[in-house]
């Protein structure tokens, strides 16, 4: 029989009882030497036999096993801390499944629950933080893309990172880029509950800079979040006189109490003005999608909403028709003010003409309200895609509604932009009410191209019925386009090659 047993964070008295008696009573005893604390090996049996797996692969360890085994011994194959956290025990418990050995696995204290009592802090405080992510930094062990540190830290959850000290450079760029501020409290536990146990508070920034300090490079976990401080908490219902349970009842005027509390403590949602890119799912981005994971309300423009609704079917959903985005960011911002955090969604990228401007525009009638703009992917760059590369050189994109721009500014801008040599991008390029303005821009930038110039249409770029065409511009003027299409018009460079629409840039 085989008992694969977790040997505790450090401290030799955190190994389980029954570990400790299923230690005692093992003929044979594997053990992680580079990481088990060497004092629990006083506790074997006279006579066990002690095999140091730090120099052994994995058929050594199979082998020895199934020696024991065929002899009648019980073998102890001993872990740091708990086994099931990248103790590599899968692979293990397998070759046991083909040679047909029997095993059980003990559980141990894990290092990250070693570090939360060295830090003395509770990883869960109410109002702060209510998970915790367990990861590693990837390294020669590879990790999902799903899963990097920087996917992770979206989340804004408390973050345990184990056998990543060796490179906190890039895991303090890593959290930066997920999500984190520079300043987010951090912490360096350096062997946790071993006599050398040492602990350092520094902040997502300043991680490599401690370690290096302090000469930590390996055999250290990274804690990071807002619980690190342990302050700014919520105090726990459980406890709360005004909170009844099965074995007590709150008195009533505890309850009033408890409720006038949590009125003048309610806090302002947190408002994410998200660019949701094209339209299909698989090009948001991830931080788009956790953005409206984490939010209680979605709002936006009725078409754009709809193109996310099936996604987040538990949300509440706010919308309002086009010409209405004041009157829809002042909705969304009260759900904020009423303790909902809350996500805009705009088609394509939040700050290209969509509400991450008027949201900033009118926070400051807002007050407490955090606003956090949530990049997407802009039609401009998901038509070219499509076309080719219609964008490898500089470029213009001017819109062509002139609701919120005078028509004469818009034409200043495509004589500039035409006269300047710049491939340029339309938004807007036509609708019921202006069916005739791509045709004069056409017109007006003749005055400086050739009509032969190439040219494309995206239309309903990442959705059903997506479709591209190239054409010179004295073609693209009465070429068919609404407001779901984006117009490329290139410079005197810009040429077709095969199917695509191609600006060099000039490597060749």
């Amino acid at each position: 029989m085989v008992y694969i047993v977790g040997a505790g964070p450090g401290a030799a008295d955190l190994i389980t009882v029954r570990g400790s008696r299923l230690l005692g009573e093992a003929d044979v005893v594997i053990y992680a030497g580079s990481l088990v604390n060497p004092e629990l090996l006083s506790w074997t049996k006279e006579g066990a036999r002690l095999y140091d797996s730090a120099v052994m692969t994995l058929e050594e360890v199979a082998e020895v096993i199934r020696e024991a085994e065929e002899a009648g011994c019980v073998t102890v194959r001993l872990h740091t801390g708990d086994p099931s956290l990248y103790g590599a025990i899968r692979e293990q418990m397998d070759r046991l499944d083909e040679m047909g050995i029997s095993y059980e696995i003990c559980p141990g204290v894990s290092s990250f629950s070693g570090a939360a009592a060295a830090l003395q802090m509770e990883y869960t405080l109410p109002g702060i933080s209510q998970s915790v992510v367990i990861t590693r930094m990837a390294g020669r062990t590879p990790v999902p893309e799903q899963e990097s540190i920087r996917a992770l830290a979206a989340h804004q959850a408390t973050m345990v990172v184990f056998l990543s000290a060796g490179m906190l450079s890039r895991l303090s760029e890593e959290l930066i880029l997920g999500g984190y501020g520079p300043d987010t409290p951090a912490a360096i536990v350096y062997k946790a509950t071993w006599p050398e146990e040492r602990v350092f508070f520094c902040s997502v920034g300043t991680l490599a800079e401690t370690a290096a300090l302090n000469g930590i490079s390996k055999t250290a976990l990274i804690v990071v979040g807002d619980t690190v401080a342990q302050k700014g908490y919520q105090r726990s219902k459980l406890y709360h006189p005004a909170f009844t349970t099965g074995f007590r009842r709150g008195t009533e005027e505890d309850i009033r109490l408890e409720a006038a509390e949590r009125k003048e403590e309610k806090r302002p949602g947190r408002m994410y003005v998200v660019g949701i890119g094209p339209g299909r799912l698989d090009q948001m981005t991830d931080q788009a999608r956790l953005a409206l994971a984490k939010s209680q309300v979605i709002a936006g423009y009725t078409v754009y909403v709809e193109l996310v609704r099936e996604h987040f079917p538990e949300k509440e959903f706010l919308t309002t028709a086009m010409t209405r985005e004041e009157e829809r960011c002042r909705l969304a911002l009260e759900c904020c003010m009423e303790g909902r955090d809350t996500a805009m969604v705009c088609s394509g990228d939040a700050g290209v003409y969509g509400m991450a401007g008027l949201l900033l525009e009118l926070s400051e009638e807002y007050p407490g309200v955090e606003i956090q703009v949530v990049p997407g992917v802009t039609a401009a760059c998901a038509g070219a895609a499509i076309l080719g590369a219609p964008l490898m050189h500089d470029f213009a994109v001017i819109s062509l509604s002139d609701r919120l721009t005078p028509l004469e500014t818009i034409w200043s801008r495509i004589d500039h932009a035409a006269q300047a040599e710049l491939v340029i991008c339309l938004y807007n390029p036509v609708s019921k009410g202006r069916p005739d303005y791509l045709r004069e821009a056409c017109r007006r930038i003749m005055e400086y191209r050739s009509p032969d110039t190439v040219c494309g249409l995206a239309s309903r770029i990442g959705r059903k019925g997506e479709s591209t065409r190239i054409v010179t511009l004295r073609e693209l003027a009465d070429e068919p386009a609404d407001m779901f299409t984006t117009v490329y018009i290139g410079n005197s460079s810009t040429r077709r090659i095969g199917s695509w629409m191609v600006t060099p840039r000039g490597y060749r």
